[in-house]
């Protein structure tokens, strides 16, 4: 990190200090949600104590930020991607369910062309400010999203310098009934009707309707979940023009908050991703 401290996702008590000291709490059913109350100054104390800032932000260039991701997805095994992810989907380890998103958007940056600017055009502002703190409670939340590929960075760098979870027995029982789940919906279902359906069926424990959607996301960038407009960006490395193409030519009245490549699937399972991705936690 620019301060020379390598931070890790959080996990235990020290992940419970630091969402007090950033605005989060656990609500009784377990899924961590906004909090209204402010953090003691004891906390913000021991958090400083402990090498974590609070609500301060860092700032990267644009190559910065390249050059780091991909070292640090150089460092990283496919296979151990993607069994954190099972692990996030089955949730013995929440913080596995950004990794692969993180790690799709990085693995072919190193490759890809620079046509204007000086980095490829990956979604990077020249100057991006980020609070890491913050970025890094939100993954041990089990938050995952891909929009904001700032967000990647703290990501891969505690992947690559402390290691990520491995998928459990359990982890891949639900992965499958998942997959399952996906592979009984008619052509024609809209990732809303996919994640009501995923709620309904109770699968994965101690998530909202947008951690529902970021674990689609996931799957949708390795292109378990396929779409006709979208390559998955673990294939290749695919410019945000790409995705602004691709956008203009959703069908309907696309929703804000489902993105790319998730927002272009209507029913459809790749068969034999699917069977990859669980014979990876074998």
């Amino acid at each position: 990190m620019a301060s020379g401290i390598s931070r890790h996702v959080p996990q235990g008590d020290e992940l419970l200090l630091l969402m007090r000291c950033t605005g989060y709490r656990f609500n009784r059913n377990g899924i961590a949600t906004g909090s209204a109350l402010p953090p003691g100054e004891d906390d913000l104390a021991q958090a400083h104590q402990f090498g974590w800032p609070i609500a301060a932000k860092e700032e990267w260039t644009a190559g910065e930020i390249v050059d780091r991701a991909v070292r640090a997805a150089q460092v990283l095994h496919p296979d151990a991607v993607l069994s954190a992810f099972v692990a996030g989907i089955g949730g013995s380890s929440p913080r596995g369910r950004q990794i692969l998103i993180s790690y799709a958007w990085a693995r072919h940056l190193a490759g890809a062309p620079i046509e204007k600017g000086t980095v490829p055009d990956c979604g990077l502002d020249e100057i991006e400010h980020i609070d890491v703190t913050e970025t890094l409670v939100r993954i041990a939340c089990g938050w995952s999203w891909n929009e904001v590929p700032v967000h990647f960075l703290p990501d891969l760098e505690a992947a690559a310098t402390h290691g990520l979870p491995e998928a459990t027995d359990r982890d891949v029982d639900v992965l499958r009934a998942l997959l399952a789940l996906v592979a009984e919906q008619p052509q024609g279902t809209t990732p809303g009707q996919l994640e009501k359906a995923v709620a309904r069926a109770g699968l994965l424990v101690r998530t909202d309707k947008y951690r529902r959607y970021g674990v689609l996301i996931g799957l949708a960038e390795l292109g378990v979940l396929t779409n006709p407009l979208l390559p998955p960006s673990f294939d290749r490395f695919v410019s945000r023009a790409e995705v602004h193409a691709a956008h203009r030519r959703l069908r309907g009245a696309p929703r804000s908050d489902i993105t790319l490549p998730l927002a272009a699937w209507r029913g459809g399972l790749d068969l034999a991703r699917a069977a990859w991705l669980t014979d990876v936690c074998r």
